[in-house]
C-alpha cells in the first residue's frame, strides 16, 4: 500500500526528526505505544535504526484474537541512505513471536515547498489459510500507524 504526505520543511530538517532516536522514542510513546526503545547506527553512507517497540491491540478481530496476544512486541530496522538530494530507506518490521513481517520502502523528495515522504508497505503473515486475511487487517493497522507518525512529526516541526 502506497502512501505520500507533503511537509512543508526541508528534507535535511525532516530526515533530522526521522532519525533522531529521541524524538522516535518519544512519538511512539505519543501514539499510544506502551514502550519503545530505539539506536541510530551512522557509517557514513548509511543511517540504521533499531526500535524495540511494545503495542497493545485492544481491536483485534476474533479471528486474530485467537492467534495473537493484544499485546505485541516489534522489532524494527530501517536504513536510510542519500541519493542525489534525496533520502530512500527501507524497514523491516517482525512481531516477535509471530509469522508477521511488515516491510516498507521509504523516500523523501525535495518539493517547491518542502519535501514529500513516501512509504510503500506490505505485509506477509505466514499462517496456512487465514495469512491472507491477516496481512489485509496488518496494512490497514500500518497505514493508519504510519499516518498516526507523520502527523506527530509534522506537528513536531511546527
Amino acid at each position: 500500500m502506497g502512501m505520500t504526505f507533503q511537509i512543508s520543511h526541508d528534507i535535511e530538517t525532516v530526515f533530522e526528526l526521522l532519525t533522531d532516536p529521541d524524538f522516535l522514542v518519544e512519538r511512539s510513546i505519543a501514539i499510544g505505544e506502551l514502550s519503545a526503545d530505539c539506536e541510530i547506527e551512522d557509517d557514513g553512507e548509511t543511517t540504521t535504526i533499531k526500535m524495540t517497540r511494545e503495542v497493545e491491540r485492544d481491536d483485534l478481530p476474533k479471528f486474530i484474537a485467537k492467534l495473537f496476544s493484544t499485546v505485541q512486541t516489534l522489532e524494527l530496522t530501517e536504513q536510510w541512505q542519500s541519493s542525489g538530494d534525496d533520502k530512500v530507506g527501507s524497514f523491516l518490521l517482525n512481531v516477535v513471536g509471530q509469522p508477521v513481517t511488515i516491510m516498507a520502502k521509504l523516500k523523501l523528495t525535495t518539493t517547491s515547498d518542502g519535501c514529500e515522504y513516501a512509504v510503500e508497505h506490505s505485509a506477509k503473515a505466514k499462517i496456512p489459510l487465514i495469512g491472507g486475511k491477516i496481512e489485509k487487517f496488518i496494512i490497514g493497522q500500518t497505514a493508519t500507524g504510519v499516518e498516526e507518525e507523520v502527523n506527530y512529526l509534522i506537528k513536531k516541526l511546527g
